[in-house]
């Protein structure tokens, strides 16, 4: 069972363009909608409080909500945050509440595991096509990350497919499992040229020295 994550919200009045004053405010407005939630519940809370909760829940965990002290607390996902283009401040959060007995979709972050031969003796580059899965699973069993081991990743073109993860019991995979999640490439043109060009600007260093070092003997 995951950690149990808390974070404590209050009602919001303020909306539109006036919840610019909640964040001059250290606030961030917010809303909670989903199961049972019959119209969308306008809330806010601590920016700098949310950004720590969200730095452990991101959108897998479970988060409890409360509003007051007493009370059944609700269970949501961080479903979306929307950040200021400029200063990268949160500006918005949506909270969205599920049916726990129910399975959920959700998003799960794919994590390189291992080291690849082919990266370890210079054959070719590691390129990382697929971020994250879908994955329906209940709500209380959302897998933090799944492992994708790069170790079997020997040669230009060796691939890893979504079909080649292992899923925890429990998971249900929705991703196509013939998408590629990893792949190792050969060097592009520009990357293999670069050591030629260092070769010939030092082969023409090596010239300028030598024409350099017959003048001198000339004159001498």
């Amino acid at each position: 069972m995951s950690e149990k994550i808390e974070l404590a919200v209050q009602e919001r009045t303020t909306v539109g363009k006036e919840s610019k004053k909640l964040r001059r405010q250290g606030l961030v407005p917010g809303v909670i909608y989903g199961f049972n939630v019959t119209e969308s519940r306008p809330v806010q809370m601590d920016a700098r409080l949310f950004e720590r909760i969200y730095h452990r829940a991101g959108n897998v965990h479970l988060v409890d909500l409360r509003t007051s002290e007493v009370g059944v607390p609700t269970r949501a996902f961080i479903s979306a945050v929307k950040r200021d283009p400029i200063t990268h401040a949160v500006a918005h959060v949506d909270f969205r509440v599920v049916n726990l007995r129910l399975e959920t979709t959700a998003h799960v972050p794919v994590v390189l595991t291992g080291e690849s031969p082919a990266v370890a003796d210079s054959l070719g580059l590691l390129m990382q096509s697929l971020d994250a899965v879908t994955v329906k699973v209940l709500p209380t069993d959302v897998p933090e990350s799944i492992s994708a081991d790069i170790s079997v990743l020997t040669e230009v073109g060796s691939m890893i497919h979504v079909k080649d993860l292992i899923i925890p019991a429990g998971v249900t995979l929705m991703t196509d499992g013939e998408e590629v999640v990893a792949r190792i490439t050969a060097p592009t043109l520009e990357e293999v040229a670069e050591p030629t060009e260092a070769t010939e600007g030092d082969a023409a260093a090596t010239a300028t020295d030598n024409a350099t070092a017959e003048g001198d003997k000339s004159e001498s």
